[in-house]
């Protein structure tokens, strides 16, 4: 059975961490773990910089790593259109990186009509664009994805949808009914197990054992789809930790 591709996302590494030291410092690390690709968080650039996208760009070139390019926006704003201006420019972003993909949230999508006008920008766009079910209740609940997901079918628009397996407990939602309603239309697979700690939701690993209900959330999907690492990654030893985690998610 052939492995599937597995991504990191640089926050897994600690937000705060990767902020003082660059997301480019994550790299070798992440190619040593034997993953696929990096996820380049826009949110993990420091303020005050300009992000350092052909820095990034290079340097994943050089350790031979795929890269998916993560945004915290809405493609639909509170009014019910499409924040256009703002996906063109992160599109040129992802560009500028390198990136095969672009993932952004749905935001508050309610049926909207603007769809002609969504397609000419996803038409034009050099990556692919990608929304997640994220942890809100407009952009992260199942009938706004699902109805989203089926619209753009219905009209032929290239956008693909990111399931995350785990954001689903932040909506109340049975993430079983959701990955069978948004499966056909899923690219890209974010994975992460959900605890309450003080009261909250947290992201944590994923449980090794062999009966793990993730297990049976990811093989919905074909393998071939890219797996994406979105839970802390900690340890004596990081590297060893990484590769652990890398090599349990593509084998399952």
């Amino acid at each position: 059975m052939s492995a599937s591709p597995v991504f990191i996302t640089l926050g897994a590494f600690g937000a705060d961490l990767v902020r003082s030291r660059g997301q480019a410092a994550f790299l070798p690390l992440i190619a040593a773990s034997g993953a696929a690709g990096a996820e380049i968080r826009r949110e993990l650039f420091a303020a005050e910089e300009e992000p350092p996208l052909g820095a990034l760009r290079a340097e994943l070139a050089a350790r031979g790593l795929r890269c998916r390019y993560s945004a915290p926006f809405e493609l639909w704003a509170a009014d019910g259109t499409p924040s256009l201006d703002g996906l063109s420019e992160l599109i040129a972003e992802a560009e500028a990186l390198g990136a095969e993909a672009l993932k952004i949230a749905l935001g508050h999508y309610a049926g909207s009509p603007c769809l002609l006008s969504l397609r000419e920008v996803v038409e034009r766009s050099p990556v692919r664009i990608l929304v997640e079910n994220d942890q809100t209740a407009h952009g992260g609940s199942l009938a706004p994805m699902a109805a989203f997901a089926r619209a753009c079918t219905a009209e032929g628009i290239g956008l693909g949808v990111t399931c995350d397996i785990g954001n689903w407990s932040w909506t109340g939602t049975d993430p079983e009914a959701a990955v069978r309603a948004l499966a056909p239309h899923t690219v890209y697979v974010h994975t992460k197990a959900v605890q309450r700690r003080d009261g909250k939701l947290a992201a944590v690993p994923l449980d090794p054992a062999a009966d793990a209900p993730w297990r049976a959330l990811v093989a919905a999907f074909p393998r071939d789809l890219p797996r994406a690492i979105e839970f802390p990654l900690a340890g004596p030893d990081i590297e060893i930790v990484t590769r652990f985690y890398v090599d349990m998610l593509a084998a399952a």
